[in-house]
């Protein structure tokens, strides 16, 4: 073989070893192929003009004759041999006469076995992936690798995609396009479907959703929203970027069946969405569907960029019509959880002023929506016109500005104002002014340490005005409750009598009925409030401290006069034994019994 020859069969071998790459002994394998005819005509003589006709048909003899015999071949040597075949013929059919004619038999009865070919290479399919496949997830539950961009997965083997693009590109050239995508379309649409059923991905009737009990949805709501990313920003990019690949002469056939690949399973996971925007509205359901809004939004740039034409325009409007559809149902379900707030009349008062159920389910509530807040800020701001006034003197302490005054800060402090109001409500319900006062600074006090020490981003959309305005009213329910309960058991300790009266008879005797007061108030508030609950350690303590400052001084002074005067004119054991009977507690007693105040147990002095 010539050297200009030889170059050019070897750089023949080159291209077809790229597009081809079924291995790398594959590319050996075509390299010794084409090394067998060296020192004889080139491979492809076609090519040449100075070929003469009796050259042409001898090439394309040898070319209809393997076609013909390898029509079931499994070697990579005898694909090559085959491949090459089906570019002569190929190359023929631009010929004239019979010849032209043969050829394109030739390539007709070549193309079954292209199918075949190009129908195993496309089901080769990476190894499946799972949730599990990645290697963390993000804050709003993306599949994500660890510098935070989307995981890529390529649909096939880089080797078996360049094999079926090598396939491909004989049957395009050949005119074979649409049996190519009808191949392509199947096998790689079941294969889409079977990737995203291993996300959790299944088809579910849109009256199967409505009719889903909570726990079921739930499951099926939070593996929706972390697949939908997988799906559209991994699974759906390897798929476009083998479409690219295979369909590289013919862009426009490639967007079609990319469309047609995606279709079903991007339909499947809108549906899904478009069945829980259509549910009943509930509180439970609220944060999920904003984890769902926010994994739709978050796929529509991708969606963009992946489809052309008509068919980015259905996808795209799909899903906005989805996610708009689940912003109204988000906002409804707020305004019905407001409601539910205002609305909530039960009349029973919680035992010991414990903190309300309802205060625990709002505050978590709250918590969950804050960490959602960018979502929520997007949702309400679609809806500028909302009624909610959240002006409140007695509650709502300002917004400020920053992320107070978003749609979401405003959000927050309307439903607060509301769970607020209903608790002073609620407060109304205890008789004793004093347990009035315990019941609102447990509430008040849950809420703020919970902000301060679990939601960060609820207390930030609150601002610091609102956190410190109702910090002061803890301060201002405890004095009301030291007001309520131990103003008048202090007042019977004050020494309000003359010197003259205090040492006489009369003194005596107001002394023993102080005394006796005393002993029976404390006895009470005892037995009363050791059955109040002031859930928090730190308050607890805090509150009790705020109770021994006040009485201990007060009764160490009355201790002193009483004893003072009870036993003074007289050594005898007469007046001692009166003091002894009438003081009847010790400085060291009352403190003792301090520590069994507000544990929820009800006690009575030893």
């Amino acid at each position: 073989m010539a050297d200009g020859a030889r170059d050019a069969v070897v750089e023949v071998a080159k291209h077809m070893g790229k597009s081809l790459a079924v291995s790398k002994n594959a590319a050996d394998d075509m390299m010794r192929v084409l090394s067998r005819y060296e020192g004889e005509a080139p491979m492809f003589p076609l090519s040449h003009p100075e070929v003469d006709q009796a050259e042409e048909e001898e090439v394309f003899a040898a070319a209809e004759d393997i076609i013909r015999r390898c029509n079931s071949v499994s070697s990579p040597s005898e694909m090559v041999d085959y491949l090459y075949a089906v570019d002569d013929a190929i190359a023929a059919t631009a010929l004239q006469g019979e010849l032209a004619s043969r050829a394109a038999e030739a390539v007709q009865a070549a193309m079954p076995r292209l199918e075949e070919e190009v129908r195993a290479l496309l089901g080769s399919s990476e190894r499946r992936l799972s949730l599990d496949s990645f290697e963390d997830l993000d804050d709003a539950g993306a599949a994500t690798t660890p510098d935070g961009s989307p995981p890529r997965r390529d649909a096939l083997s880089p080797e078996a995609a360049a094999s079926a693009s090598g396939v491909a590109d004989r049957m395009l050239r050949a005119g074979y396009g649409p049996e190519l995508a009808q191949v392509y379309v199947a096998v790689r649409r079941d294969a889409l479907a079977e990737s995203a059923a291993h996300l959790g991905v299944e088809a579910v009737a849109i009256e199967e959703v409505l009719r889903m009990e909570w726990g079921v949805l739930n499951q099926r709501i939070r593996r929706w929203s972390h697949a939908v990313r997988a799906v559209v920003k991994t699974l759906l990019a390897g798929e476009r970027r083998l479409c690219d690949e295979v369909f590289a002469s013919d862009e426009e056939l490639g967007h079609e069946c990319f469309a047609d690949v995606a279709r079903g399973c991007l339909l499947q996971l809108i549906g899904f969405a478009d069945a829980v925007a259509m549910s009943t509205p509930a509180t439970e359901k609220l944060y999920r569907m904003l984890g769902m809004y926010e994994a739709l939004t978050a796929v529509e740039p991708d969606i963009e960029s992946l489809f052309t034409g008509d068919a980015r325009d259905f996808f795209s409007s799909e899903v906005a019509g989805v996610a708009a559809q689940l912003g109204s149902t988000i906002r409804h379900t707020i305004d019905q959880f407001v409601n539910v707030i205002h609305g909530e009349s039960s009349r029973r008062p919680v035992l010991g002023g414990e903190i309300h159920p309802m205060t625990r389910y709002v505050l978590n509530y709250c918590g969950l929506l804050a960490e959602c807040r960018a979502t929520l800020d997007m949702v309400l701001a679609d809806n500028n016109t909302s009624n909610h006034d959240t002006n409140d003197d007695d509650h709502d302490g300002g917004g400020g500005g920053g992320a107070s005054s978003t749609p979401s800060g405003r959000c927050m402090r309307e439903i607060l104002t509301h769970l607020l109001r209903n608790l002073d409500e609620k407060s109304r319900l205890y008789d004793d002014a004093g347990l009035k006062n315990i019941f609102l600074m447990n509430n008040i006090y849950y809420i703020v340490q919970k902000m301060m020490v679990e939601f960060p981003a609820l207390r930030e959309l609150l601002g610091d005005d609102w956190v410190r305005r109702h910090r002061g009213q803890i301060r201002q329910y405890e004095t009301g409750y030291l007001r309520a309960s131990w103003m008048s058991v202090l007042a019977s300790l004050r020494d309000d009598a003359s010197p003259a009266a205090a040492h006489g008879h009369g003194g005596r005797a107001a002394l023993k009925e102080k005394a006796r007061s005393f002993n029976a108030a404390f006895e009470e508030l005892y037995r009363s409030q050791t059955a109040w609950k002031v859930t928090d350690p730190q308050l607890r303590e805090e509150l009790r401290i705020a109770v021994s400052e006040r009485l201990i001084p007060a009764y160490r002074s009355f201790v002193g006069r009483s004893r003072q005067l009870l036993e003074s004119g007289s050594s005898s054991g007469r007046h001692s034994s009166s003091a002894a009977k009438h003081i009847k507690y010790s400085l060291e007693d009352l403190e003792d019994y301090m520590l069994d105040f507000f544990e929820g147990v009800q006690k009575f002095v030893r």
